[in-house]
């Protein structure tokens, strides 16, 4: 695909890399030394995009207006989805493989024209709408973070009303995040502190000094409750807790105007057939036999040629197959039970018949 290929589109490039199936929404300016699109990236509407060295991996999406200013470098991972409405500002930002961005993220909010302006973010990350990110310092997120709605992270702090050279602070230093960190609504981190892998600050927590790994913490400020201290399900426990989702998830596609009839179910295993307008599946549940794993959940589509899709419950989770809309519809449902799939992209669940009408 060549430039020319998007009516609508202000370009002003050096290099330019396009993949196929890539889509840019009218109305965009691109501006950059080097852009790479790889295959299925996605730009919308109405959005611009500066930076020296411009990259989207394959899959990945830039929402409707979204506004970027960053110096240097910026590139998203594959499949990895940035909403409608994002600001950024900085030198450099990237974000990994497999991680959604929701609405109106903000990344800048004071001085982030610095060089020392730099954001990462791990990979398979979920972060919630209208969070800001003050980057006037080095801001490190790592994989599989969820950061809930309203959450800010600064990297300085001072008020002109309050000098330094009365005996007052200023505050300018980094913050980084450790991996599988759970940050909870409209809770705050200052400048200089680390969360080690796998804590979880409480919503409304105000986090002004480093915490360990493995903890909840809460309070304003933030103050270390307890350790956490987790224990992994058996084999048959989490054999009845995927049981206990697959029943959920049908029911949920009823809702969604999907037809779901059992045609055969009892003890360990079961098989259901789904029909969501022209298309039908046969889901089935199948318990392994050797009391070592939990077993698998089997999407096969009614037609010829077509590959099932497999859920392997036992560590690792693994998918295996091709993803349709039905597969997509049950690795979300999943994801928001917190069993993470591995696959490419972000996975959406089917858009219910009673709000899809509404759209048409």
């Amino acid at each position: 695909m060549e430039m020319k290929d998007f009516p609508g589109v202000e370009v002003r490039v050096g290099r330019v890399r396009i993949g196929q199936g890539v889509r840019i929404g009218a109305g965009t300016v691109i501006v950059a030394d080097d852009l790479v699109l790889a295959d299925g990236a996605v730009v919308g509407s109405g959005c611009d995009l500066r930076s020296a060295h411009l990259e989207l991996g394959p899959g990945a999406q830039v929402g409707e207006g979204n506004r970027w200013l960053v110096a240097d470098q910026a590139v998203l991972g594959a499949g990895t989805v940035v909403d409608a409405g994002a600001d950024v500002v900085c030198r450099r930002w990237s974000v990994g493989d497999g991680s959604y961005i929701g609405h109106r993220l903000r990344v800048g909010a004071g001085a982030s024209m610095e060089e020392r302006s730099v954001v990462r973010i791990g990979c398979r990350c979920q972060i919630a709408p209208d969070v800001v990110v003050n980057p006037t310092e080095q801001v490190v997120i790592g994989d599989e973070v969820g950061i809930s709605a309203q959450v800010a992270i600064w990297t300085h702090g001072y008020h002109a009303g309050h000098a330094v050279r009365d005996g007052h602070r200023a505050a300018f230093a980094g913050v980084e995040v450790g991996d599988r960190v759970w940050l909870g609504f409209r809770s705050v981190l200052l400048p200089g502190v680390r969360v080690g892998a796998g804590t979880v600050v409480a919503a409304m927590a105000t986090v002004n000094r480093s915490l360990p790994a493995g903890v909840l913490a809460a309070g304003v400020p933030a103050q270390v409750k307890r350790a956490l201290e987790p224990v992994a399900l058996d084999v048959a426990a989490r054999r009845e807790a995927v049981a206990g989702l697959l029943e959920i998830w049908l029911e949920r596609l009823r809702f969604k105007g999907a037809a779901v009839e059992p045609m055969d179910t009892g003890g360990a295993a079961g098989r259901w057939s789904v029909t969501a307008g022209t298309q039908r599946w046969e889901v089935a549940w199948r318990a392994a036999d050797d009391g070592e794993r939990p077993g698998v959940v089997e999407l096969a589509r009614r037609e010829a040629g077509v590959a099932p899709v497999v859920f392997d419950f036992a560590e690792p989770l693994a998918v295996r197959g091709v993803l349709d809309d039905l597969g997509h519809d049950l690795r979300d449902h999943l994801r928001r039970a917190t069993w993470l799939f591995p696959y490419e992209g972000n996975s959406r669940g089917l858009v219910p018949e009673r709000f899809a009408r509404l759209l048409r």
